[in-house]
């Protein structure tokens, strides 16, 4: 019980952060929205500020994201496009379950320069050492071109950032496209530009 009252605490603190801001939450407001008395101190039982609260929004994200990494690494299809789709859409599901994360981060990166800081890099730096690692190695496997992947992985994560960015925060995707689209050509421009064959 004591668990499910704290997610509650952090889903909805991270909502009214990513709508309202970080300095116009109150902590009555929290603690309304998360099934708890206004103004009763309940929020204090469970985390000492909120502060603590977005670090636990934080902590718990890091935990997702190094979910779906050990998954990923248990499904090897041996085919490459199956590979890159599984990514692609792996990153797109990802960043949708962070969606209110990320519009703090975007909000509160100069309010708290730190935290935020840390977030990006426990978020976002695994993403791109894990999708240059994984095109070294099937590179090799494949017997492809030597390319510099930790550029090509910037590149091409960039673009699934920018996509998900402009479809799920701005509500304004390119050329309205949808997911499935956007996929297919990410796949396929990737496999050309890596030389592989389709």
């Amino acid at each position: 019980m004591a668990d499910g009252t704290r997610d509650r605490i952090v889903a909805q603190a991270l909502r009214l952060f990513a709508e309202q801001g970080y300095a116009a939450t109150s902590v009555a407001a929290i603690e309304e929205a998360a099934g708890l008395s206004p103004r009763s101190g309940a929020l204090y039982t469970h985390f000492g500020s909120k502060e603590q609260v977005l670090a636990a929004a934080v902590a718990g994200a890091v935990e997702l994201a190094q979910t779906g990494f050990a998954l990923a690494s248990m499904f090897p299809l041996g085919d490459l496009r199956a590979e890159l789709v599984l990514v692609a859409r792996g990153s797109l599901l990802l960043m949708t379950n962070w969606r209110n994360l990320i519009r703090v981060m975007m909000k509160e990166s100069e309010q708290f320069p730190e935290v935020m800081s840390q977030a990006r890099e426990r978020l976002f730096t695994p993403s791109y050492r894990y999708l240059a690692d994984w095109m070294t190695e099937r590179a090799a496997q494949e017997g492809l071109p030597e390319r510099d992947f930790e550029a090509t992985a910037a590149v091409w994560l960039g673009a699934i950032e920018n996509y998900w960015v402009m479809s799920n925060v701005y509500h304004h995707p390119p050329f309205d496209m949808d997911d499935g689209r956007f996929v297919a050509e990410w796949v396929d421009s990737l496999l050309t530009a890596l030389g592989a064959k389709q």
